[in-house]
């Protein structure tokens, strides 16, 4: 499977290339990864300094610039794909989320056929966006927008605020093709932190490439 994966806020690519080497590892090279930088320099995020000397973000919560965030993300899928999945970290997950809203509404560009979000949060509705009214998608009113297999990953210690909002993105996802893990290392990456938390992880997210492959 061909995986197209965005990178959180305040780190870049090359960090979210480090952060899911073991997961990469672990799935194995019919698995091809490609990594995508943010367009908004950003200040960097906790520890990424330590790593890198260039930090991106992909949101600028600024009407004009994420109507442009939205169609050059099309743009990039349509130039460089086809991809089979997304994997994204945060607000990486969140951009992520935005074009699989588009793809399922309207068909035009991905044919995605799963997605894996660490952390992520739902996204802004791509249509409002083009009418100039920057508003989430919610589960309460727009109910389930995407029925393709997803992992959704995240902390069990995080606050109840930041839970809640990954359960929101969680209840966009059709829950027949839905897995969920919890882990205990803070807003990060399952990796070589944690035996349990890489393997709990790598559980979901062969699950859904099970379920992807079969409904191609």
């Amino acid at each position: 499977m061909r995986w197209l994966c965005l990178h959180g806020r305040g780190t870049s690519s090359q960090i979210f290339e480090m952060q899911t080497a073991r997961i990469r590892e672990a799935l194995g090279r019919e698995h091809e990864f490609v990594f995508v930088n943010g367009t908004v320099p950003t200040d960097p995020d906790i520890g990424a300094e330590a790593i890198a000397d260039e930090f991106f973000g992909y949101v600028t919560h600024n009407i004009e610039q994420d109507q442009d965030l939205c169609d050059s993300m099309i743009e990039f899928v349509e130039g460089q794909g086809p991809f089979d999945g997304i994997m994204g970290f945060s607000e990486g997950g969140t951009v992520g989320a935005m074009m699989l809203v588009e793809d399922a509404r309207h068909g035009s560009f991905g044919g995605f056929k799963c997605a894996v979000f660490f952390s992520a949060a739902p996204p802004f509705d791509p249509d409002l966006i083009r009418s100039g009214v920057l508003k989430y998608v919610d589960p309460a009113t727009d109910g389930v927008l995407l029925t393709i297999p997803t992992a959704h990953i995240w902390s069990q210690t995080a606050g109840a605020d930041e839970i809640e909002v990954h359960q929101r993105l969680s209840q966009l996802c059709d829950e027949k093709v839905r897995e969920v893990f919890l882990h205990d290392l803070g807003h990060d990456v399952p990796g070589s932190k944690s035996d349990k938390g890489l393997a709990g992880t790598l559980r979901a997210i062969e699950h859904v490439i099970e379920n992807a492959m079969e409904t191609r």
